[in-house]
């Protein structure tokens, strides 16, 4: 998914940060342990074997936006040029396609060093953002209840 991306550079440009945002979610689920195995779609093909239980993480980045640097810098403080990274994703069962949970996460920078380059954030954020979704998970597993923050 792609909805709300700002410009035809950003779209490339999150097509790049899709396989970054893949592998890093693969690999905290995997260190997770909280399942048997995690699959990576694009690399392993997957085949579901009758009565097997097997979630499917599907989704997307669904916003992207580098800002602008000058902007940031003159005025930041306004919200001005905000670096936005947002990842959209569905825990479903893989056997009928039901939605267990749905997950939208947006990342936000304003400021930094003479406003700050706009490079290392989506990293920072799709690397955020796979860290808390399988802590969220992990925390679920052990009984804990989501609440409203």
């Amino acid at each position: 998914m792609t909805d709300k991306l700002e410009d035809e550079g950003d779209r490339r440009f999150a097509a790049t940060m899709t396989a970054f945002l893949n592998t890093e979610l693969v690999r905290r689920l995997r260190e997770s342990l909280l399942f048997q195995r995690v699959v990576n779609l694009t690399e392993t093909p997957f085949t579901l074997a009758p009565g097997e239980k097997v979630l499917r993480l599907k989704g997307g980045i669904t916003r992207l936006g580098r800002g602008s640097q000058t902007a940031r810098y003159f005025a930041g403080i306004f919200g001005a040029g905000q670096k936005q990274a947002q990842a959209d994703m569905r825990l479903l069962k893989a056997a009928n396609g039901h939605a267990l949970m749905v997950v939208a996460d947006r990342r936000i920078a304003s400021i930094g060093l003479f406003g700050g380059a706009g490079r290392d954030h989506p990293r920072e954020s799709f690397d955020d953002m796979a860290h808390d979704l399988a802590k969220f998970l992990k925390r679920l597993a052990g009984g804990a209840v989501p609440r409203k923050e």
